[in-house]
């Protein structure tokens, strides 16, 4: 193994990562998780210079999602964590009734 690559290994260096949530939520639900997740990305709101940790957050809704797109975020929403009282929001019953969202 080369030096480099133990270097890598044993030090850890900033990288840029993206994190995705797609959820279904009302909008006053959407705002308190933005406001919680922007709380913990950076606690003291009234510091001094950049962030510790620098940082960008960008949501959007439904309605700016291709089709494609918001299938595909629902499907892996039911496939993972669906709460069933949700369900007739999206005109389906389920993940396995193969019926999509209404939309």
């Amino acid at each position: 193994m080369s030096d480099s690559a133990s270097d890598d290994n044993t030090q850890e260096r900033p990288r840029l990562w993206q994190v995705t949530i797609a959820m279904v939520a009302t909008a006053a639900q959407h705002e308190e998780l933005m406001d919680r997740l922007t709380d913990l990305l950076c606690p003291d709101p009234e510091h001094e210079g950049p962030c510790p940790i620098p940082w960008a957050m960008h949501s959007t809704n439904e309605d700016s999602l291709p089709r494609r797109k918001r299938e595909a975020l629902l499907t892996e929403i039911r496939e993972t964590n669906w709460n069933p009282v949700n369900e007739e929001d999206f005109g389906g019953s389920g993940a396995d009734s193969g019926r999509r969202p209404a939309y």
